[in-house]
């Protein structure tokens, strides 16, 4: 049976790990979430370019660029 002293400890335990294990994964999250919007803009900059130089030119080549821009730009807006 848990007594009240085992379940207070065991509650401060937790309110002392949660934040910390939260900030040990948030962390590198954010950093990626931050870093995501600059490399998009520098991948849909060289699939720009990778389109420009395709033989023949078609409009079909330009949307993996369009993608990159639009998602970046999304991307950038919610975080």
């Amino acid at each position: 049976m848990v007594t009240l002293l085992s379940l207070s400890v065991i509650c401060l335990v937790a309110v002392i790990l949660i934040p910390v294990v939260l900030s040990i994964i948030g962390l590198p999250l954010m950093l990626l979430l931050g870093l995501l919007p600059w490399l998009l803009r520098v991948a849909g900059v060289v699939l720009l370019l990778k389109a420009i130089f395709q033989q023949p030119t078609k409009w079909e080549n330009f949307l993996p660029a369009l993608a990159a821009f639009v998602l970046s730009a999304v991307i950038g807006w919610i975080f």
